[in-house]
């Protein structure tokens, strides 16, 4: 477990999941009060709390999610025996799942099969510790403020948080992930994935002007609207090269091709660790749904 500094109001903490570190970033938040962002799945909890100590936090008000998927928030009932005077912020349309996990679960479970197991246990929470956000709120921390911004795409459930004073954009799997932390994007995009609402909601973001950009896999990043414009054409592209695939009957592996040919992106994360086009393929597969979603519906 360990905690970096990002700005003078916000830390990073890398709680160790089953051992390995660089799987998730939680932030911290904090002015008058504190808030919390992902704290991730109950295997990861603990190593949160305890970094929360090691900062000198003995109050959470709020556990901030960007959405609910089981990796960032699976652990909030933890969070909560452990903060009971915190409520768990989240997008109106992941409000029911925190109450009721089943489907989410369910859903996870399909994807990833009994490796969610290592998520620890899955509990839902009270109704009445749950805030439905408002796209564009502003969650006062005492000053230090949160802005809300819906960003669909990853997921209808998706959010961002906006800190203006130290320009800082929480955006979750929005923006993309480095996996194996080797320094390439790629976008997060298992089915069921919308590039057209990823896309518009990138150009949100990037009209905030941040400076710094903090993912969920993995990390903070300085040249923030760089990183949106450029993942954006990314998306795009994979748009592009999903759509045709589709269109001329391609298989996954083969759009994975041209994929790796035309996104040099891609094909440097390849090149850096081939076993990372597991990735790849994991994420270009969102993308081949929405195309034959859309095809479908011709």
């Amino acid at each position: 477990m360990s905690t970096q500094r990002v700005s003078d109001d916000v830390n990073m903490i890398d709680a160790p999941y089953h051992g390995r570190t660089g799987v998730l970033g939680t932030y911290v938040v904090a002015g008058e009060k504190v808030a919390v962002i992902d704290p991730g799945p109950a295997s990861q909890v603990p190593g949160v709390i305890e970094a929360l100590d090691r900062l000198g936090v003995e109050e959470v008000s709020t556990i901030a999610l960007t959405h609910i998927h089981l990796d960032h928030a699976a652990g909030c009932w933890m969070m909560l025996e452990r903060y009971p005077g915190a409520e768990v912020h989240c997008h109106p349309k992941g409000v029911d799942h925190m109450v009721d996990p089943s489907k989410i679960e369910a859903a996870a479970r399909e994807a990833f099969g009994d490796k969610i197991e290592e998520y620890g246990e899955i509990r839902g929470i009270p109704k009445e510790k749950l805030k439905a956000s408002v796209d564009g709120e502003r969650l006062c921390l005492g000053g230090v403020e949160l802005q809300v911004s819906y960003t669909p795409g990853h997921s209808i459930h998706s959010q961002s948080y906006y800190e203006p004073r130290g320009r800082l954009l929480f955006a979750g799997d929005a923006a993309g992930h480095t996996p194996d932390n080797l320094g390439v994007v790629i976008p997060a995009s298992p089915p069921p994935y919308n590039p057209v609402q990823a896309t518009e909601s990138l150009s949100r973001m990037e009209a905030l002007a941040p400076s710094v950009l903090c993912i969920s896999h993995f990390g903070f990043h300085g040249g923030a609207v760089k990183w949106l414009s450029d993942f954006r054409r990314q998306v795009l592209l994979w748009e592009r090269l999903a759509s045709e695939g589709v269109e001329e009957g391609r298989t996954l592996t083969e759009t994975y091709l041209t994929v790796l040919n035309g996104d040099p992106f891609a094909r440097k994360l390849v090149s850096k660790n081939p076993e990372a086009k597991g990735h790849v393929y994991s994420s270009l597969a969102g993308f081949m749904s929405y195309a034959k979603w859309v095809k479908a519906r011709k």
